[in-house]
Formats: C-alpha cells, sequence, structure tokens
C-alpha cells in the first residue's frame, strides 16, 4: 500500500520532473557555450555534468517507477489499465514500458540517456571543441524525446480505479517483445549519436577527433537495426499466423528506411571532398523520425500503429527543423552533398556508385509508398487508401537487381568490358527462363535468379581468398555481409512466389484427414483450456477470465517423413479471436497451417469464457507450402555474424 501511495506520488509530480529535466539540460547547454568562450572553464565543467547528471537520473528513476508501477498493478495509470493486467506474467510486466505507446518513448529516453551517460563520463578530462558541440547537440535531442516522453505522458492517471487491467493483446504475449522493440530503438538511439557527432564535425570542422566514436555508433546501429527488421520478420511469421514474415504494412516499410541509408552509406567512397556521408547520415536519422511518426502518431492504418495522437506531428515538425539546419550547415561547408566524381575505367567504382544509388532509389520508392497516403489525406477529403503490394514489388524489383548486379562488381576483379558481358549473358538467361516460366510461376522471380545466383559464386569465390588475409577482418565483414544478402534475397524471390498466394482453406471436422498436394493432415480431438487469470471487462463492467483455447493435435505426413504437432485456437475476452500456427520445417521448405473458427467453433470458445463446455462440430484450418524460406533466416543469421566481426575489427583496431 506504501509503495501504491509512492507511485501515485511520483505519477502527479512526473510532468514537473520532466519540465527540471528539461531546465537543466538547458542550463547545461548555456553551460557549455561559456567553456568553449573559455570563461571560467573549469568550473563550469564540473557544473554542466552536475546539472547533465541530474536530468539523467530523473529520467532512469521515471523509467524504473513506471516499470515498478506495472509490476505493483497501478491500475489508475492509463498505461497499465491498457497494457496490462493481474494475471499477466512478470516478464511482460516488466517489459510493458517499451511495449505500450506512451511508456516506449520513456524507455527510447532512458536508454538514450544511459548511452549518452557513459559517452560523456568517458569523455571527462578530455574536453575539446567537438566533444562540448556534440554535448550541446546531445542535450537538444534528450529534450526534445523529453518534451514528447510528456506530450503522452506514461504516467497518465484515469478517472476512477478499475479492479484490473485489460490485458496485453495476445498478439503482443511472445517472448519476441521483450526482444526486438529493444534491439530496434538501440539503432535509433545509436543513429542518434552518430548524427549527433557527424553535425559535431561539421559544426567545428574536426572530423578525425571522434571518428572512433562515429564508426562504433554506426556499426552498432547498422547491426541492431538489421536485427530488428529479422526480428520482426521472424515474429509475424512464427507467431502472428500471417503465413508470411513480410506484408509492406507502413510501419514494416519505414522501418526499412533508414536500414536502407546506413546500407548506402557504407557504400560509399572512404575519401571524398563532398558531404555525401553526413547527408546519408541526416537521410538516415529523419527516416528513424519518420518510422517513429508513423508507429507513435498513427499517421496511417497499421497493425503495428498506436493511435492517432499529437506526436506524430510534432516528431514530423522535429524532422523538418533539423533538415533545415543541416541545410544551412552545408551551406555554411561550401561542399556538394554528393560529387559524382567516378572512375568510369574502374569497375569497383562504377560498382560502388551503383550500390549507393539503387539503395538510395529504394528508399525512395519505400519513402512515397509510405508518404503519398499521408499527403492525399491532408489535401483530400477522400484520402487515398494504403499503397498496394503491388507497387512496392514492381517499382522496387528493379532497383534491387541493379543493387545485386553492383555487388557482383564489387566482388570480382574483372575488367569493366567483361563484366558488362557477364551481366548481360546472365540477364539474357533470365529472359529466357521468364519467357518459358520456370523454374517458379512468377517472371520476374525468374528474371532475377540467374543474376543472384551468379554474384552469389562471385562473392563466394572472394570470400575464399578475403579468407587468406587472417589479419582482415574489415574484409572478411564486408564479404560476409554480401554473401549474406543474396542469399536472403534469393530467399526473399523464392518464397514470395508462394507467400503472396492467399493459403487453401479446409472446413473440417475432429477425428478427420485432409490431403494438399501430397501431403496429409490428420486431425484429433479438440481439448478445450481456460485461463485461470483474469482481466477487466470494460463493456461489461466486472471482471473475467481473460481467454479460452481450443487445442487440436495434428500429425502431417509428406512423402515418408511424419511430423506431429498443435494447432491453437484462442478466444481473448477483450481482442476477439487469434490463431496460433503450427510451421513443419524442413530443406524443401516449411508447411504452416493455422485454425480459424466457425460459428460453432467460436460459440465453444465464447461460451468457455462462462464456464460452460460446448465440444466443436468443425472448424477451418489454412494451409500453404513455402518453399526454401529457411535461405531467409540463415541469411540474416549470416549478416549479424558480419556485422559484428565489422564491429570487432573496427573495436580491435583502436586498441
Amino acid at each position: 500500500m506504501v509503495m501504491e501511495e509512492v507511485l501515485l506520488f511520483f505519477a502527479l509530480i512526473f510532468p514537473w520532473l520532466v519540465l527540471l529535466s528539461c531546465i537543466l539540460l538547458v542550463l547545461d547547454f548555456i553551460l557549455l557555450l561559456r567553456v568553449n568562450a573559455k570563461h571560467g572553464e573549469k568550473d563550469n565543467l564540473k557544473l554542466t555534468f552536475i546539472a547533465f547528471s541530474i536530468a539523467c537520473l530523473i529520467v532512469v528513476v521515471s523509467y524504473l517507477m513506471l516499470t515498478q508501477s506495472f509490476v505493483n498493478d497501478i491500475f489508475s495509470l492509463k498505461e497499465v489499465y491498457t497494457y496490462s493486467s493481474s494475471s499477466l506474467s512478470l516478464s511482460y510486466k516488466i517489459g510493458d514500458p517499451w511495449i505500450g505507446s506512451s511508456g516506449s518513448m520513456l524507455f527510447v529516453t532512458f536508454f538514450f540517456v544511459l548511452v549518452y551517460f557513459v559517452f560523456r563520463f568517458k569523455g571527462l578530462g578530455k574536453e575539446s571543441k567537438t566533444r562540448t558541440t556534440t554535448y550541446k547537440i546531445l542535450d537538444i535531442f534528450l529534450i526534445f524525446l523529453l518534451l514528447v516522453t510528456l506530450l503522452q505522458s506514461p504516467f497518465e492517471r484515469l478517472p476512477m480505479t478499475p479492479p484490473d487491467g485489460v490485458g496485453l493483446n495476445p498478439l503482443l504475449q511472445t517472448f519476441w517483445v521483450l526482444v526486438h522493440p529493444p534491439v530496434v530503438f538501440f539503432g535509433y538511439v545509436f543513429v542518434f549519436f552518430a548524427f549527433a557527432l557527424t553535425l559535431a564535425g561539421m559544426i567545428t570542422g574536426e572530423k578525425q577527433e571522434l571518428r572512433a566514436a562515429l564508426k562504433r555508433s554506426l556499426y552498432a546501429a547498422w547491426l541492431f537495426l538489421a536485427i530488428g527488421i529479422a526480428l520482426g520478420g521472424w515474429w509475424s511469421y512464427e507467431v502472428l499466423g500471417w503465413g508470411g514474415y513480410w506484408t509492406w504494412d507502413p510501419v514494416e516499410t519505414a522501418s526499412l528506411l533508414p536500414w536502407f541509408a546506413l546500407t548506402a552509406y557504407f557504400h560509399l567512397p572512404e575519401k571524398s571532398k563532398d558531404l555525401a556521408k553526413e547527408f546519408t547520415l541526416m537521410v538516415s536519422f529523419i527516416m528513424i523520425i519518420f518510422a517513429s511518426a508513423l508507429t507513435r502518431g498513427g499517421l496511417l492504418e497499421s497493425v503495428h500503429a498506436f493511435g492517432k495522437s499529437p506526436v506524430g506531428p510534432v516528431l514530423l515538425l522535429f524532422a523538418f527543423c533539423v533538415f533545415l539546419c543541416f541545410l544551412y550547415l552545408a551551406i555554411i561547408a561550401k561542399k556538394p552533398l554528393y560529387s559524382f566524381d567516378i572512375d568510369t575505367a574502374s569497375l569497383y567504382s562504377v560498382s560502388i556508385f551503383a550500390a549507393y544509388w539503387s539503395l538510395m532509389f529504394l528508399l525512395v520508392i519505400c519513402f512515397f509508398g509510405n508518404a503519398a497516403p499521408i499527403i492525399g489525406g491532408i489535401f483530400s477529403e477522400n484520402p487515398m487508401s494504403a499503397t498496394s503490394i503491388q507497387f512496392y514489388n514492381n517499382w522496387c524489383f528493379p532497383f534491387t537487381l541493379a543493387f545485386v548486379a553492383a555487388l557482383l562488381g564489387c566482388n570480382s576483379a574483372l575488367k569493366l568490358g567483361r563484366y558488362i558481358i557477364i551481366i548481360a549473358t546472365v540477364l539474357g538467361i533470365g529472359l529466357i527462363l521468364a519467357f518459358l516460366g520456370g523454374p517458379t510461376p512468377s517472371p520476374l522471380t525468374n528474371f532475377g535468379l540467374p543474376l543472384l545466383i551468379a554474384a552469389g559464386f562471385a562473392i563466394a569465390y572472394n570470400s575464399a581468398k578475403v579468407m587468406q588475409r587472417r589479419n582482415s577482418l574489415q574484409l572478411w565483414g564486408k564479404t560476409i555481409i554480401h554473401l549474406a544478402i543474396i542469399i536472403i534475397l534469393i530467399g526473399v524471390f523464392v518464397t514470395a512466389v508462394d507467400s503472396a498466394k492467399d493459403p487453401k482453406s479446409f472446413l473440417a471436422e475432429p477425428n478427420s484427414t485432409i490431403d494438399i498436394s501430397g501431403t496429409q493432415i490428420e486431425f484429433g480431438n479438440f481439448t478445450m483450456f481456460t485461463d485461470m487469470g483474469s482481466v477487466y471487462y470494460p463493456q461489461h463492467g466486472f471482471v473475467g477470465p481473460e481467454y479460452t483455447a481450443l487445442k487440436m493435435d495434428a500429425l502431417i505426413k509428406e512423402g515418408g517423413d511424419v511430423h506431429q504437432g498443435t494447432l491453437w485456437m484462442y478466444f481473448y475476452a477483450n481482442q476477439g479471436v487469434v490463431s496460433e500456427p503450427l510451421i513443419v520445417s524442413s530443406l524443401a521448405g516449411d508447411i504452416y497451417a493455422s485454425m480459424h473458427p466457425t460459428e460453432s467453433s467460436y460459440n465453444a470458445l465464447f461460451y468457455g469464457l462462462m464456464g460452460t463446455e460446448i465440444q466443436p462440430e468443425e472448424f477451418v484450418v489454412k494451409v500453404k507450402k513455402i518453399p526454401l524460406i529457411w535461405l531467409l533466416w540463415f541469411g540474416i543469421v549470416l549478416m549479424g555474424i558480419g556485422m559484428s566481426i565489422l564491429i570487432v575489427g573496427e573495436l580491435k583496431s583502436k586498441k
């Protein structure tokens, strides 16, 4: 009871604590200005660190208090009521602060503060113009994050205290919700740091002093964003029952944008006389703000997005201000954003150029696909619907092939003329396969596969030579990443043919057998389960079980192989019906099955909440086969290994 009173009191003073943090950061900013001007430098440095540390402490305490509010079931807080219940497991309660709309902003701020504090603490006694300029930029970023957190406070109180929470959405009750969001947010924070370091270099003209910190931040951001996207794909495939890992949902698509920009960044020449690296990193930063606005502001309908809130427009306004600031610095620098300085006689130079611009065009296409419906909604009474999957597939296809061709060029020692002949030959083979309609039903896949295979062989051959250079971790990492991208794209091209198709639906009964393309599925009897936990039913005003579930054992026979598994179907009182798929994996691909309700099975689930057990008469089962999908997951793991090698190589090179 004492803890509850403490938490509620903290919720009351939270807005004032956030404002105090902002004031302290403004004070830190002003004192850092005086440090640059060398007025009482040592005293100012002590005061700046004290003010900054107190601001950080407030953020850390706020996050811990929010976590404690979930653990202690403080349902008078809107965030706790909306995303938790008394019966929710402790692991999800600890993860709830980064699951909800408001709490996730506080989590990002919390992690930002931790990284910023470590960076600043390690810089004590090493102050310079570049460092203090970086601190000032990070102060501005932190103030903005605090104000956005305050705009949609995670400590908002309800007018009354309900007896329980409505429970966590069942699609979020998975191990991956404890991993995927933090990994993505880590990537965002490291991009923030890298961009702050870049801006500081542009302002001071000193780009070498913090170069190591910049590269480490970029590699970390690239790794976390890649893993975050991959985990999201695996989550949707394994848990959500969609039968696929990618649907070009607006938030999914937006998550690709900063990754495209960072990947393009690493395909720029090491030494150049333009601002291409700075510009590309600025694009990555703005794309993160754009993705956050989509998710937190509800600018488009998405299964990943929260409801509409003022956070979205505020984030977009901040992104626009950052763009103007960058533009001002670029004008002062008197350097071009990109200089088309290409050695047309060098295959590597041409390939790097093609890789960069193919990635940037992919970014533009995906950004336009998300932005067009938003713009249409502003200027029209009849806003555009979400951009179609066909738009992304058709427009991304040629630039994806251009990127693959560029990777082939980067990893071969051919003369430019011979390279062009090879590309023309491979594309000619692709045209023939597309015309003949094999080996897959998709002409686009048939056209692209020969180029992918040729690039894969070239990179594999190059990797064999790279492995002989034992001390070249950077080369190892880059080669492994290139090979991983090819493997992932082969997996995407092959699985997209069947993933785009709707699964076959069958009306089945207990103790029956169905046949799909030579695969037999034998079903047993239903088993009914009722959740022992409880949630609040706001539509009825009382507390009851969170869900009921139907379990169906299944025996899958394919060729000489026999697999045993279970299909689950849940009815959540506050969220409706959710299916948990059964996935049988092999080298040939996956068999993906899920159970869906009929009237009798729905009634069995519904009345089960009231304690009445009814045996369902039938159910709907949806089945599809997804070939060679393991290539996708293997490529992702390989990419993570390559990126980790790059980070290790960077750390070793600075020792």
